[in-house]
């Protein structure tokens, strides 16, 4: 197989040899060894040679974060949630928001920033990445999703530790952090008309919302993941 330009330059900047074992990912939880053929027309080849493991995991968290004003805000969002083990990470625009869309471009940088802190991390399940065009899409699109949704409130009376011993087993989980200045009364609302959907407190403290959702979304893999490998 051919691999991708930015992963032949990688092999050249690691200086893989003709001949030599390397690793790689499908990205959807399958790790191979494959032997590097070396560069013929102007492309990398490798042949797979085996499956040596593969990851399965026991739970999905998405992360909705509305747009922020900052780009590298969002950049440092997606490495450290796909770090964290975040299944989705999703964007959506709020009335709060300073900005109304994101380009296609910072798209794919997400998504490229995503890649390498899956090599980082050794992560073999690659998040999903997702733009949402406007309030009433989210809002569709949280209408149909499974599990829990948890809607950030710093007026809301539970915490998430308030939270987990009221639905033992639930896989499914959605968090949604606000913009800056966070949602309006009427959007949180509507999210709040939702059957799944519940207002959870993170701290006491007021936090930007690039911080909860790494608090929020690190809180919940600790819990998911320890709760699953009890269970084992």
């Amino acid at each position: 197989m051919a691999l991708l330009p930015e992963e032949g330059h990688h092999l050249e900047v690691e200086r893989i040899s003709v001949g030599e074992q390397i690793f790689l990912s499908n990205g959807r939880g399958q790790l191979f060894r494959g032997l590097y053929l070396g560069k013929r027309d102007g492309k990398h080849w490798v042949e797979i040679e085996v499956q040596v493991r593969e990851e399965r995991p026991s739970f999905a968290i998405s992360v909705w974060q509305a747009f922020l004003h900052s780009p590298s805000r969002l950049d440092w969002l997606v490495e450290k949630l796909t770090e964290i083990g975040v299944s989705k990470i999703g964007f959506f625009p709020a009335q709060r928001s300073l900005i109304s869309e994101v380009s296609c471009q910072r798209v794919e940088r997400w998504r490229k920033i995503a890649l390498s802190a899956c090599k980082q991390s050794s992560r073999l399940t690659f998040p999903e990445i997702e733009l949402i065009e406007n309030w009433d899409a989210f809002l569709a699109l949280l209408e149909r999703s499974s599990g829990v949704v948890l809607l950030t409130d710093p007026s809301a009376s539970k915490t998430l530790w308030d939270i987990f011993p009221e639905i033992p087993g639930e896989t499914v989980w959605s968090l949604v952090i606000g913009p800056e200045g966070d949602l309006t009364e009427e959007e949180k609302r509507t999210v709040f008309s939702l059957s799944q959907a519940r207002g959870v407190r993170l701290l006491s403290k007021i936090l930007r919302s690039e911080t909860a959702a790494i608090f929020g979304a690190s809180v919940l893999v600790s819990f998911l993941d320890g709760a699953y490998a009890n269970s084992d």
